[in-house]
């Protein structure tokens, strides 16, 4: 299979990439500077040739700062929906079916109990409505395309600027009051990409049409993720809870970012595995080695 990959230097961008070679498959890159923002039919046209010989396209590039997105609500809906509506017009235009990497905060802040794809999505930040219009793009432009709904991932590079395990670890280290401080408040569903990677490659594989969570099993406060983070790296720091009010933040993003995998689950794909074994392999790779050794 010939995969076109957007984002394909980012986090699951990457990991798609390792992991699909392995299965035997040819990844291209789509850059962003192949995509003109025009209605000029030429641009069409040239975007047109990047889906040439492409088996399916998984969406992965986007703007994922919530922050700036809150801030720069354009810009956010530039590149979160307009962007992903062109894609999806070119897949459509191609006769290549599509995956869009989604959120899991797209489901909102008004229910406390994990998320499943059955609840109705009532995103409250600018950068989770975008995705949910994004997400509904891509479903009108094809019936046969797949949405996955994901977040907290965790995994890559331990020196990428986005690395949330290494710089947690680094900031234990660094302390000099012997202490972290993490939000006790916020609770989500902590996902290792290559675990993403393996379950979207599958839902490829399947044909599988429609929205999918894909998250690794249980959940956790951003404070438990953190404690866990800290106790198997083996450092003595302790980390102590706060409420969300100590971070200040621009964007209201909700309390509750869980998830369940019931649409995989119900369907008779084998589970994701636990977050928690999940970190441990991964805080066990040669990768994260040196930082925790």
């Amino acid at each position: 299979m010939k995969l076109l990959i957007s984002g394909a230097s980012g986090l699951l961008g990457s990991s798609l990439t390792k992991i699909a070679a392995e299965r035997g498959h040819y990844c291209v890159a789509l850059a962003r500077t192949e995509i003109r923002m025009s209605m000029d039919p030429a641009a069409a046209a040239a975007l047109d040739t990047c889906f040439e010989g492409i088996d399916h396209f998984v969406h992965a590039a986007a703007n994922t700062n919530v922050e700036r997105c809150e801030a720069e609500p354009a810009a956010c809906y530039r590149d979160n929906l307009l962007l992903t509506e062109l894609l999806a017009a070119a897949a459509h235009r191609s006769g290549v079916s599509m995956t869009f990497i989604s959120s899991t905060g797209v489901y909102g802040s008004h229910q406390n109990t994990p998320w499943a794809e059955y609840d109705e999505a009532r995103p409250g930040t600018h950068h989770h409505r975008s995705k949910l219009l994004g997400e509904q793009r891509v479903m009108a432009a094809d019936a046969s395309n797949l949405v996955v709904r994901t977040g907290w991932l965790f995994g890559g590079c331990a020196r990428a600027a986005k690395n949330f395990v290494a710089k947690r670890i680094l900031e234990a280290r660094a302390t000099r009051e012997g202490f972290i401080q993490s939000n006790q408040q916020q609770r989500g569903s902590p996902t290792r990409v290559d675990d993403l990677a393996v379950r979207v490659l599958d839902l490829i594989a399947l044909r599988a049409a429609g929205v999918f969570n894909a998250v690794n099993g249980g959940s956790a406060s951003r404070f438990e993720y953190v404690r866990e983070i800290v106790a198997q790296a083996g450092l003595r720091v302790e980390v102590r809870p706060v409420a969300a009010g100590d971070f200040k933040r621009i964007a209201p993003v909700s309390d509750n970012e869980t998830a369940v995998n019931w649409r995989a689950d119900s369907l008779g794909l084998p589970p994701m595995r636990p977050w928690h074994d999940a970190l441990a392999d991964y805080l066990a790779s040669d990768e994260m080695k040196t930082l925790t050794a």
